[in-house]
């Protein structure tokens, strides 16, 4: 997960055509597809557990070996968009922008004009979520685009920026991974968790673990990436770590009880 990167200086040039302007709108933009991406991690490890999470199929592990192939491809996708994100936060904070790590609520679809939930999918999203993630990831791609076109204007951006927003544009690569797995089968018979709440005490205090633990490592991460070149980053990093792994475990018990993780927010 973790990764090493060059620093770069950031170079923006003012030019007759408001490239300044458009730096800065990028920037803003950029900020913002930030959180989308923190929701494209909680989407996919939702499809992972819907699926079975790794447990036994005796164990409300997946059913068949296509789902299970799914869950673990989803799983693998989740784990992408942490290094997308790290890419994407340092590029920022390269460019002198503070870094939040916030969760986007919904993201607009500029070929409908809809916005589309960035909420913990639901029983019925998950049902279709084959379209579901072919629409959100179509609207983040545009999204990204344009911000590579005002970068074409702005001019003088650092190469490590300009990395960050072409990988942008490459979320609907991730469907057909999720689609070769599940083919033109239903996915509602596939689904082992469906209900984000517990039905009893032991239940809620799963989810009371899992949200402690998913807190957890958003505070960490928060820290860490608004410390990156400072003497503690290396532990907010460390205990972001550890505290994934934390997740990692409460969701399987969860998904052992026939429950999806919520992913309060602390």
């Amino acid at each position: 997960m973790a990764a090493r990167f060059r620093q770069r200086g950031v170079r923006v040039s003012i030019d007759s055509n408001g490239g300044s302007a458009e730096m800065g709108r990028s920037l803003d933009e950029l900020q913002f597809l930030l959180t989308v991406e923190h929701a494209l991690i909680v989407e996919y490890l939702s499809i992972c557990c819907a699926l079975g999470h790794d447990l036994r199929t005796q164990d409300g592990g997946p059913s068949t070996q296509s789902a299970r192939d799914a869950a673990n491809a989803a799983n693998n996708l989740a784990a992408g968009q942490m290094l997308r994100v790290a890419s994407l936060a340092r590029a920022l904070h390269r460019a002198g922008r503070f870094v939040a790590f916030g969760r986007a609520r919904s993201i607009s679809d500029a070929a409908t004009g809809t916005d589309i939930s960035l909420d913990p999918p639901s029983r019925e999203q998950l049902e279709q979520m084959l379209d579901r993630e072919e629409s959100i990831a179509a609207a983040i791609d545009a999204r990204y685009a344009q911000v590579e076109s005002w970068l074409g204007v702005a001019g003088g951006i650092s190469d490590e920026l300009l990395e960050a927003v072409r990988d942008g544009t490459t979320h609907r690569r991730a469907v057909p991974i999720l689609r070769d797995h599940l083919g033109a089968e239903p996915v509602g018979p596939l689904l082992r968790a469906t209900r984000r709440f517990g039905a009893t005490e032991p239940e809620q205090v799963l989810a009371r673990i899992s949200n402690r633990a998913y807190g957890d490592v958003v505070t960490a991460l928060a820290a860490f990436y608004g410390d990156l070149d400072g003497a503690s980053s290396g532990d907010f990093r460390l205990a972001a770590l550890g505290f994934m792994d934390q997740v990692n475990d409460a969701n399987r018990a969860l998904v052992h009880a026939g429950l999806l993780p919520q992913f309060r927010l602390p």
